[in-house]
């Protein structure tokens, strides 16, 4: 049974909280993998990183569950021509812990070159197999999360294959879901959706976000509509959105919120 199938055996009931419903803590304690891959390349600009990284910086340390029922481990690779793994499966357990990952995101320098997406996927793949909790077994579930505002230089460095191998049986595949922020019109959306979003077909967000069942794929039309991007992609992946929801993303020019996912767990 996947982890998908097995996120899907109950539900979790369910609390008000001001406006809306928000998620229960979960019965169950699991360990969660996420990963957040951040393009550094040139037409980034420099301005567009320090509002990308502070964004990425506040949103986890905002929405990252300290000490909740899940424990989350975080890691974050920044790419351009190479790639730079910023986060190295950082667990957290403390306040502190989440402290030192929100200081090394707001450090990130802009590394200002091409898109090389094999080298992204590469490091991602390294860091997250690279965790203990992971090579004991003890993770169960890995959420990725890819923001990009290019296509891949050179073209034939597209991430593709070592994606493939990061969701395949065949090589030990563990990812559960990839989830992209497309940020302005100089990319192609469909290879984005088609070929790097996981598990496909991949849902428009903010609207019905089928979250973990679907990969989900926001078009934004800057760097500063990222930051409410982010934030809300990090609400989703820790079941912290309201459910029926009608939320204004700050920022976003994209208009209403459709049912967020109902946090699932295990028996």
């Amino acid at each position: 049974m996947s982890k998908l199938q097995r996120f899907a055996r109950t539900a979790v009931a369910s609390c008000v909280v001001g406006l809306g419903i928000l998620s229960a803590p979960a019965a169950n304690a699991d360990t969660i993998q996420l990963g957040f891959i951040l393009d550094s390349s040139g037409s980034i600009t420099s301005p567009n990183w320090n509002i990308i990284k502070t964004g990425l910086a506040n949103a986890l340390n905002t929405w990252i569950p300290v000490g909740g029922s899940d424990t989350y481990e975080i890691s974050v690779v920044s790419f351009s021509a190479s790639a730079s793994t910023i986060v190295n499966h950082q667990m957290i357990n403390s306040a502190a812990d989440l402290a030192s990952v929100v200081s090394a995101v707001n450090a990130m320098p802009f590394l200002g070159s091409t898109t090389n997406y094999t080298a992204a996927f590469t490091a991602m793949d390294n860091a997250l197999r690279g965790s203990s909790a992971f090579q004991t077994g003890h993770i169960d579930a890995t959420y990725v999360n890819f923001a990009t505002d290019g296509y891949p230089v050179p073209s034939d460095a597209d991430g593709v294959a070592k994606r493939d191998s990061m969701i395949s049986t065949a090589t030990n595949g563990y990812v559960d879901n990839i989830s992209i922020e497309a940020i302005g019109s100089s990319l192609d959306a469909n290879f984005l959706k088609n070929s790097i979003c996981y598990p496909t077909p991949c849902t428009d967000a903010p609207g019905n976000v089928n979250f973990p069942n679907q990969g989900f794929y926001y078009a934004l039309a800057n760097a500063q509509d990222y930051v409410a991007a982010i934030e809300h992609k990090i609400r989703v992946v820790t079941g912290q959105i309201p459910e029926p929801a009608s939320i204004a993303l700050v920022g976003l020019a994209l208009m209403g919120i459709g049912a967020a996912r109902r946090r699932k767990d295990r028996a």
